[in-house]
């Protein structure tokens, strides 16, 4: 049985001797806290086999609803744009590549975030963490966009003492939001003697405690773990000392050990509040885990990693944990990171219990409310989401139900990591793609590719894949040539999805951004981008 989510206001109508009483009940709207993880894989958590010790997201994890189904970007702007505004990226100019410093564009001013739907909602809302939509002027800041405050740095990457971009420029602020509507902003210069964690948990607590408990609260928890550089302190690193000969994944397994101590503050801090049972807590990654030398992480046993649009770049590791619901549940329903807006928004509007109230109006986005989905009492709300369309690259990638397409060249053939022998055993999977990589010069090496017309002519055509990726994840066995009425299917709603895409708002680094202009700090440097 559901715990009580609902306030009872109890109006007591004296009519004569008969004291008749009418009952109201009014939605309680729940504490919403979105935690993202940064670059995790899919194999880096336990319960997907890893050998890290994580005994709090573990233990929500377990008690929660694991989303087994769960799809993001393969990067990290196009997912924080497709969380914060329900749309796909290539709506949002945002679907190539990365911001990177310096650089004068970001997510459009045009746009209503997650946040601003939330304020508008009643809640209080902060931000914590990495932001990465480009801060060129301060409109684009996270406090213009629909926070209260926001604690952490601009960029995409830093390390996490020194709290250096990878220029060697400082980007640590602390950002409020004044009665004028303005920003204030400091400059954290105390920041570079503490582990970035360290200063993420302490300022999630210090919300909590002082939060009014009059209002619901929405805190966007975006962790800078386990992105490189590879920087966590010893005692972490000392959890696993009986790992010796990969020392990248002991390092990572050593940075997740750091994220679930973070994540352990926050619930303690919410539970001490009492605010813990009437709180949804939402965890998720950014995109796959990266591969490659300096890279720790283990996506087994998808395939491909960062950047890909493989499974292993694209599906996240995901829960949903709150005492309002019953728990120990493992979803299979396909859930998009578009989807997080509708279904938080229609959350904090209706409350866990009501699935008839409408919830906000949220205009033309893609995203779709999956709270009855999640809880298990209904199917998804969604049979297809767009992986991408890069018109620069000229590739795109769509999943309808089991299916997934690639149109164009997305990736090497043979991307795959294998996993550390001491924690997983895919000898099958290895020895199909080290042969997979052996052969690799039967692919074409770009978009286009002779075919052999049915009137013996050739022409070029687009390269497209297909892979069933419920009965093959690993993605092993490539099918456009027994199913061509599915490609062609799903080639016309690549169609459909590219009429409605923007070009990419890309940009040249600005040189008027240096941040020697600034005393060494990046700072917003345009009045309007």
């Amino acid at each position: 049985m559901m715990r009580d989510s609902t306030i009872r206001i109890l109006f007591i109508l004296l009519l004569g001797i008969d004291g008749l009483t009418a009952v109201e009940e009014v939605p309680r709207q729940p504490h919403i806290v979105v935690m993202v993880a940064d670059d995790l894989g899919w194999a880096d958590m336990p319960w997907h086999g890893s050998l890290a010790t994580a005994p709090t997201l573990t233990g929500l994890a377990d008690t929660g609803i694991i989303l087994e189904q769960h799809y993001v970007h393969p990067i990290c702007t196009p997912t924080r744009a497709a969380l914060m505004t329900g749309k796909y990226p290539s709506r949002l100019g945002l679907n190539h590549g990365t911001i990177n410093p310096g650089e004068p564009y970001g997510l459009g001013v045009e746009e209503k975030t997650l946040a601003n739907y939330m304020k508008d909602l009643g809640y209080s809302t902060h931000q914590v963490g990495k932001w990465h939509l480009g801060y060129c002027s301060w409109a684009l800041t996270p406090t213009q966009r629909g926070f209260d405050s926001s604690y952490g740095f601009y960029n995409g990457h830093e390390t996490y003492f020194s709290k250096l971009a990878p220029d060697g420029s400082f980007d640590f602020r602390f950002d409020t939001l004044g009665e004028d509507g303005d920003t204030a902003s400091e400059v954290v210069w105390t920041a570079k003697q503490t582990y970035s964690l360290y200063l993420y948990a302490d300022r999630a607590k210090q919300i909590i405690e002082g939060h009014d408990q009059s209002k619901p609260f929405f805190l966007y928890f975006a962790m800078q773990t386990v992105h490189t550089p590879n920087e966590v302190p010893e005692k972490y690193k000392d959890m696993y000392d009986g790992i010796t000969e990969h020392d990248d994944r002991k390092t990572l397994l050593a940075m997740v050990s750091a994220m679930d101590d973070t994540a352990k503050v926050v619930i303690s801090a919410l539970k001490d509040s009492g605010m813990w049972e009437n709180t949804v807590f939402v965890f998720l990654s950014d995109n796959g885990g990266p591969l490659g030398a300096g890279h720790g992480q283990v996506n087994y046993p998808l395939r491909g990693g960062k950047y890909s649009y493989w499974e292993g770049g694209i599906r996240s590791v995901s829960f949903l944990h709150s005492p309002l619901l019953a728990g120990g549940q493992v979803n299979h329903q396909l859930i998009h990171v578009t989807d997080w807006l509708p279904t938080l928004t229609h959350l904090a509007a209706c409350g866990v219990e009501e699935s008839h109230c409408s919830g906000p109006q949220l205009g033309d986005i893609d995203g779709v409310n999956q709270w009855q989905a999640i809880v298990g009492a209904a199917p998804s709300n969604r049979t297809e989401f767009l992986v991408n369309i890069d018109q620069v690259v000229g590739n795109a990638a769509l999943r309808m139900g089991p299916w997934k397409l690639y149109r164009g060249e997305h990736g090497k053939e043979e991307d795959w990591e294998p996993p550390p022998k001491f924690e997983f055993e895919a000898e099958e999977l290895n020895a199909h793609f080290k042969q997979l990589a052996l052969e690799k010069e039967k692919y074409p090496s770009d978009d286009d590719y002779v075919v052999i017309s049915d009137d013996g002519r050739t022409r070029k055509a687009i390269k497209t894949e297909l892979y069933n990726v419920i009965d093959d994840p690993s993605e092993t066995k490539e099918l456009s040539g027994e199913y061509p009425d599915i490609v062609r299917t799903m080639l016309e709603r690549i169609e459909y999805y590219d009429s409605r895409a923007v070009m990419p708002r890309n940009l040249p680094r600005d040189p008027s951004s240096d941040p020697s202009l600034f005393g060494g700090v990046w700072t917003p440097w345009l009045e309007s981008c």
